[in-house]
């Protein structure tokens, strides 16, 4: 009875096994799904994602969704790191290393979050911690990427300011997790609360055009080119009997030449049962800042290529009379781009773009040697994007703003 048996399981088990499909998946191909998703911003080199994989078994898929998460690293999302066609052109002669070595850029791996069979396919997702830093260190090492240094040879990155809405608690924390994400792209970042003191020339000369928001200010006397301003919050609930929380942070980004907005960008930490919020301030800052510096870059490409946009404002002394028609020549002079805010008798407000001035110090040299007109040029006060001047027969360190 038992030979029976077993010679029917062998025949099954042949059976079984010529069904199933053959493999026809290459290392070096790309993945079959491209369906991921960012979860978070774990911290300032690495993202969370979210991938589904698709596969004849679970080890392909498996596999393929690895390279799922890769793929939306490189190219998936507003963050993507291979965002223009030469970049895109460049990876195709090297794709087959990156996904063969996928792994390489993942950092942490997670279970099955789901497993099904879905056209005679196993399709499952599971949750990657991918090193954007690593992916991006072997992009620039085969020259698909411009490294920071090269490009910062060609276009300088933005000074920012990061001003927390609350000097106390979360909004302080959060604005402190910016600053280490923007420090670690490069950015030269300056941290402030809008309980610190603003210096009266910069009260004084912003007057003129009207907008005395003290982050504003703030950001005017740092002398940054962008400004973000950063609030943040902890919501608890309790949920069967267990208290969980979740951290929002919203971010909103300026030019500070114009007050103008240039992004936006909410980040969200897990909802989580945890003891204290700073961690979670800490994850929903970093998705924050991972989301509003892709807006920041695009901006400032575009930007950058009107020349350096400085807000300067002139006060004209009693003696020179009349010299509206001698500043606005000056200014024409000196810079591509040129907008007059607001102006009185004697003070004047502009926004202007300049080539080849890195500061507002630069910038009045080159306005001193082109002004025609009464008296003479003198600084007030110079602050990286901000330039406060006076125009009379002497120097002084007052102005007359009306």
């Amino acid at each position: 009875m038992r030979t029976p048996i077993i010679v029917l399981l062998l025949a099954l088990l042949l059976t079984a096994c010529a069904s199933a499909p053959e493999s026809t998946v290459k290392p070096t191909d790309p993945p079959l799904s491209h369906q991921a998703t960012l979860v978070e911003s774990y911290s300032s080199t690495e993202n969370l994602i979210r991938a589904t994989g698709l596969g004849n078994n679970l080890a392909e898929a498996r596999d393929d969704a690895r390279k799922a998460a890769v793929w939306f690293a490189l190219f998936g999302g507003s963050n993507a790191l291979l965002n223009t066609d030469g970049q895109r052109q460049s990876f195709r002669n090297y794709e087959g290393e990156f996904w063969a070595n996928a792994m390489r850029y993942i950092n942490h791996e997670s279970g099955l979050l789901s497993k099904r069979q879905e056209a005679g396919q196993s399709r499952i997702e599971r949750s990657f911690r991918v090193d954007i830093a690593k992916l991006k260190e072997d992009l620039v090492a085969r020259n698909i990427l411009t490294s920071t240094q090269a490009l910062a040879a060609d276009l300088a990155n933005p000074r920012i300011t990061v001003i927390a809405e609350d000097p106390q608690g979360d909004a302080r924390h959060a604005a402190n997790v910016f600053s280490e994400y923007l420090q670690d792209r490069n950015y030269e970042v300056q941290v402030m609360d809008a309980s610190e003191n603003i210096n009266e020339i910069v009260q004084q000369a912003a007057t003129l055009e009207g907008n005395l928001d003290p982050m504003y200010l703030l950001a005017l006397q740092t002398g940054s080119d962008i400004y973000i301003r950063v609030d943040a919050e902890v919501a608890e609930r309790q949920i069967a009997g267990n208290r969980v929380a979740q951290s929002t942070v919203n971010a909103t980004a300026y030019y500070t030449a114009t007050a103008s907005q240039l992004g936006a960008a909410n980040g969200y930490s897990e909802e989580r049962a945890i003891a204290g919020g700073a961690a979670l301030t800490a994850e929903a800052a970093n998705d924050a800042a991972n989301k509003v510096l892709g807006q920041i870059n695009r901006s400032w490409q575009r930007e950058a290529a009107r020349g350096k946009a400085f807000k300067v404002v002139v006060s004209a002394g009693p003696s020179v009379g009349d010299v509206s028609r001698n500043v606005h020549q000056m200014f024409n002079q000196v810079c591509n781009r040129v907008r007059r805010n607001a102006a009185g008798t004697t003070s004047f407000d502009y926004t202007v773009n300049c080539e080849g001035q890195a500061d507002a110090f630069e910038l009045l040299m080159d306005l001193q040697d082109n002004y025609q007109g009464p008296g003479r040029v003198f600084r007030v006060m110079d602050s990286g994007a901000f330039l406060v001047l006076r125009i009379g027969e002497s120097e002084s360190n007052s102005i007359i703003i009306e």
